[in-house]
């Protein structure tokens, strides 16, 4: 009799319990078959054939594993790469977020700079009319400075011309008055008449004399060179003497010097005429 619990359990050592039940109910069918038929011999070789079978399945079974270690593994690669992944995603998403607050405070910053530029060019128009204005306003003033320079200098013809006018009014008064004054002050006797004339340095240059003209006293020539100003100032007198003295003294052997005025700008003029050796005369005397 067959031990079908014990064959079941040797079997479930090296089978699976499924198979270990179908070779069970195969072992038993076979044992009742042999009490008549089959050779126990038979029976040895589908053994050997489910052995053979099993080992195969177990080694198909450790491929199937070990391509599994492979997979989990493959995985366990593929997570750490998508952690990877998240990290450096987070990263750039980090990234991101400050170049998008970077970007925010650079438009605010050109909002404000487009802003005050605005002010600027604002400023900059309100300027630019002033100075219109200004520059209308210099052009009106300067035609009115041309017109008053033109003015002024038309005046200044007129000055001029009413002083030399009246210099040559003193002049001539002092041409009738000065011979008769001169011989009764200086001893003078002046030849012919005096006159108003150029005479040519020693070195060539022509001088204007506002009173020339020769005389004698004490049987000696005596050349008189005089000027008139309306009003006989220190410094007229200089000029007097760098200007016409100095320069035409060298030409006589005896020159006398005279001036003429209306009035002197100081009391001390007359008597810094006479210091220069220089006569004087007003023309309330003639």
């Amino acid at each position: 009799m067959l031990n079908t619990d014990d064959v079941k359990r040797r079997l479930g050592g090296a089978f699976t319990q499924a198979q270990a039940d179908v070779l069970t109910g195969l072992l038993s069918d076979l044992h009742v078959g042999l009490a008549t038929s089959v050779d126990m011999e038979d029976l040895k070789d589908a053994v050997k054939a489910l052995a053979v079978a099993q080992a195969r399945a177990e080694e198909r079974l450790e491929g199937v594993e070990n391509r599994m270690d492979r997979v989990e593994a493959a995985i366990e690669r593929l997570e750490a790469a998508q952690a990877r992944s998240e990290k450096r995603l987070e990263g750039l998403e980090n990234r991101m977020d400050r170049v998008e607050a970077t970007l925010d405070r650079l438009a605010a910053a050109q909002a404000r700079a487009e802003e005050r530029l605005e002010g600027l060019e604002n400023r900059m128009d309100r300027v630019e009319a002033t100075l219109d204005r200004l520059a209308a306003a210099q052009a009106g003033t300067e035609e009115a400075l041309k017109k008053l320079t033109e003015a002024h200098d038309e005046t200044r013809k007129q000055l001029g011309g009413l002083s030399h006018t009246v210099g040559y009014i003193l002049e001539n008064e002092a041409y009738r008055a000065l011979p008769a004054l001169l011989k009764a002050d200086h001893g003078i006797e002046v030849e012919d008449r005096l006159i108003r004339t150029y005479l040519t340095t020693d070195r060539g240059y022509p001088v204007e004399v506002n009173i020339f003209g020769r005389g004698r006293r004490d049987g000696r020539e005596v050349v008189v060179i005089g000027e008139s100003k309306s009003q006989l100032s220190a410094k007229n007198i200089d000029h007097f003497i760098q200007g016409r003295l100095t320069r035409l003294e060298p030409l006589f052997e005896d020159v006398f010097a005279v001036l003429v005025t209306h009035m002197i700008s100081s009391p001390d003029v007359a008597a810094y005429a006479q210091e220069r050796g220089i006569a004087l005369y007003y023309s309330y005397q003639f």
